[in-house]
């Protein structure tokens, strides 16, 4: 083309094709974001602000089951989200970190409470644990709080029925995969960059024919 000569207008055809393009991609990745805000709803978004990476732990063939009380940073539960079947007992066992921590049923109706094993509210004392059975008259998503830690978002829940699991399930001391658990931000994050970078790549290829 000659120097002097104006490039051809980039027609509606040619800006519709980059878009549809650009369109393609955020739906790609749009669809990652909506499984991570799925997994943010599961068990009413109880564990939506919680340490969680949206799975839930499969203990279905246990018939004892540990959860950690203060893991992590010393404020969470772990696992957060358990699944187990009736006739199944939890121990909850304190690591002694994060402060002075309990376990309530978060609920109006309680039906385990650690408070009422142990003398206080909260212990802070390593190895001390509270035990307590899941029968079949307690099938249903049991969301439970450590109280003194509440605004910290130190939460669980203990889900006693298969019927009552909401999320993909991962095997009970299996590490999940995370590619497959992506949390809500990430996900939003990963839909920025794409939608950025197929942007651009959109504009080249209209620049690029504009100047042909």
């Amino acid at each position: 083309m000659d120097e002097n000569e104006s490039p051809p207008a980039v027609t509606r055809r040619r800006a519709l094709k980059a878009g549809v393009g650009a369109a393609a991609g955020a739906t790609a990745l749009g669809a990652t974001a909506g499984t991570a805000s799925a997994q943010d709803d599961a068990y009413e978004g109880y564990l939506a602000d919680a340490e969680w990476d949206g799975n839930t732990v499969d203990a279905s063939e246990e018939d004892e089951v540990e959860v950690t009380v203060g893991a992590g940073d010393g404020l969470q539960f772990d696992p957060p989200a358990l699944y187990v079947e009736p006739g199944t007992t939890i121990d909850f066992v304190w690591t002694g970190d994060g402060g002075a921590h309990n376990v309530v049923h978060d609920v109006d109706d309680l039906i385990f409470d650690s408070r009422e094993e142990h003398e206080g509210d909260q212990i802070d004392e390593e190895g001390v644990t509270y035990t307590f059975t899941f029968e079949e008259e307690h099938e249903g998503a049991h969301p439970y709080v450590c109280t003194p830690h509440r605004s910290l978002q130190m939460k669980g829940v203990i889900v006693v029925g298969e019927d009552n699991v909401e999320t993909d399930l991962i095997g009970f001391g299996e590490e999940p995969d995370d590619g497959l658990a992506m949390g809500s931000v990430a996900a939003g994050a990963a839909v920025f960059s794409v939608i950025a970078l197929v942007g651009v790549a959109a504009y080249r290829e209209l620049v690029g024919e504009a100047l042909e």
